[in-house]
């Protein structure tokens, strides 16, 4: 099982319980939630695990509220950049990025469809393994010159590292009203 499942039933049980609490939310709302994705079965992948409801939900959740840090580094980012934040953060923030870079690749390892995720993650999943390799090899150079106060350096390296709209054009589907 994945590394985050086997820390124990507590964080397991803390995003269960989130997910259960955001679908609730959305039917308080009148929106239907989001269907659960099946569970992966043996035959998708080699890598593919049989997973319980809950535990897919959990792992969904958790890419989920990665790629959410991500894309609010990101945006910190690009305002340091811009001049409009403080340098002092480009270290901290360039960090983050890296670790959470690092954090999603591992979460897309085993094969678990579910959230805005396209067939393509999985039926090319060992190229998408590779982009996502990539993605955490660049977010941690950028991390290292983020580490040594260089903006100018960090700069010239975001697109290589920030490879986001290509990603999320290939990999991602669009969000449904």
């Amino acid at each position: 099982m994945p590394k985050r499942l086997r820390m124990g039933g507590s964080r397991v049980a803390m995003l269960v319980a989130a997910v259960a609490l955001i679908g609730s939310y959305q039917t308080s709302l009148g929106q239907t939630p989001a269907p659960a994705a099946p569970a992966a079965s043996s035959t998708t992948s080699p890598a593919a695990k049989v997973l319980s409801k809950e535990e897919t939900d959990g792992i969904v959740f958790e890419r989920q509220q990665l790629m959410l840090q991500l894309d609010k580094d990101a945006k910190t980012l690009g305002m340091i950049a811009a001049g409009s934040a403080p340098v002092d953060k480009l270290a901290a923030t360039t960090r983050s990025i890296a670790q959470a870079a690092r954090e999603s690749a591992e979460a897309f390892r085993d094969v678990v469809p579910g959230g805005r995720s396209k067939p393509e993650v999985w039926s090319n999943h060992a190229e998408f393994t590779r982009d996502m390799d990539a993605f955490v090899r660049n977010t941690e150079l950028m991390a290292k010159a983020g580490e040594g106060g260089n903006l100018s350096e960090v700069t010239n390296l975001m697109i290589d590292a920030l490879p986001c709209k290509q990603c999320h054009d290939r990999y991602r589907a669009p969000k449904t009203s």
